[in-house]
């Protein structure tokens, strides 16, 4: 037998707390049910693992955690009951899945926002409110259906953003390796050139065939500096300050700024319009909202806008003094005040700011590949001008 101290809430409401003796915490947390008592936290004296406190956080990938938010509202839109669709997923998962806790959490009387919350799943704060909201109202499967929707709409603009950044990357990449081959391999044929005193050459000739030499000479030193670069980018890649860095850069560019800008709005109105559709109150979904956009200068508008808000102002005359939309955008907002309707506008309003998006990032795509090609053009052509203009100087001179 192992003593367990605990913490509860009895009836009435008033929290109780002491110690038992039971063979495992289940054991403890049954002895505690039957008691009537409502189990917050259950904990082996001197141990620090806990019932209901917040274990070490576990990130699922956005994939399995669109996938597992969708699974659940599949069972329960079917009619099982929550805990026996929990459980149904929990089967194949190891002891130490957060699933698997929250199992625990809810069979134990905890609701189910809160058992997820303490199982150290690491779902984002929007997905928590939903289903909040959806336990207040007695729609939980359609809350995790929305949930489930705009995390599978935040992976997709993720990855669609990450395949915007890979084809320039790619395309420049192969240009860099294309001019370093020409460099290396081609150009010191010619380098014996620049040891004739009689040959007049150009300066864009002495310059080329010079860099060829150079780098045919220290090989190992700019294959090691290409080898920093690569390792420096992907591990820049993964830190999430330098995306956002890189985000906001993009924004202040002139074919990439417009994309960045009706993505950022088409995310935010997305958030805003499922949260407002599920019951979310208007300042705690305003809020939420407000957490997805990334530039910095979209951000302090949003927080002004929702301290106006909060201050009693209308949300569309908020949002106009701080000029985070458009007119048209605030025009869809005034209507949707006006006909008790925000819901069903501010949805209109993602949609724009999506297909303005997408039409963007298809613009960028298209203009991109013809530049880069005419940029990769030029840098090779330049170089074989470079040592035809150094041959026909050589062959003046015989």
């Amino acid at each position: 037998m192992q003593e367990f101290r605990y913490v509860a809430l009895d009836s009435n409401g008033q929290r109780r707390t002491g110690s038992l003796r039971a063979p495992q915490e289940q054991a403890a947390v049954e002895q505690l049910q039957g008691m009537q008592l409502q189990v917050v936290s259950v904990k082996a004296a001197g141990n620090k693992s806990t019932h209901g406190a917040s274990p070490a956080g576990v990130k699922l990938n956005a994939a399995a955690l669109v996938r597992l938010v969708d699974e659940l509202a599949t069972l329960l839109d079917a009619g099982v009951p929550l805990a026996e669709a929990v459980a149904t997923l929990a089967q194949s998962q190891a002891e130490s899945h957060p699933l698997t806790r929250a199992l625990r959490s809810i069979r134990s009387g905890m609701a189910f926002s809160q058992a997820l919350e303490s199982s150290g799943l690491k779902l984002p704060e929007f997905a928590v409110q939903l289903i909040r909201s959806g336990e207040a109202t007695g729609k939980l499967a359609a809350a995790l259906r929305s949930a489930a929707t705009h995390l599978e709409a935040e992976q997709k603009f993720q990855q669609e953003a990450r395949n915007a950044m890979l084809y320039p990357m790619v395309l420049v990449g192969s240009g860099i390796l294309s001019t370093l081959v020409m460099f290396v391999f081609v150009v010191p044929r010619f380098a014996s050139i620049l040891d004739n005193p009689k040959a007049e050459l150009p300066a864009l000739s002495r310059w080329v065939l010079g860099t060829g030499m150079w780098l045919t000479q220290h090989q190992v030193l700019v294959g090691l500096a290409l080898a920093a670069l690569v390792f420096g980018f992907a591990w820049a890649a993964r830190q999430k300050h330098m995306r956002d860095w890189a985000w906001e850069q993009a924004g202040r560019m002139p074919v990439l700024g417009p994309w960045t800008l009706h993505a950022e709005l088409s995310r935010w109105s997305s958030l805003f319009a499922v949260l407002l559709t599920s019951k979310v109150p208007l300042l705690m979904a305003l809020a939420q909202a407000n957490e997805t956009l990334r530039h910095r200068s979209m951000r302090a508008q949003a927080a002004l806008a929702l301290a106006d808000v909060r201050g009693g102002k209308a949300l569309s005359q908020a949002l106009a003094d701080h000029t985070l939309l458009d007119a048209a955008g605030l025009n869809l907002i005034r209507v949707g005040e006006r006909a008790g309707s925000l819901p069903q506008t501010v949805t209109s309003l993602a949609r724009i700011h999506t297909n303005q998006s997408q039409l963007r990032l298809k613009r960028f795509l298209v203009l991109l590949e013809p530049i880069t090609i005419l940029a990769i053009s030029i840098v090779l052509g330049g170089i074989m001008i470079s040592v035809m203009l150094a041959i026909t100087s050589l062959t003046n001179v015989l």
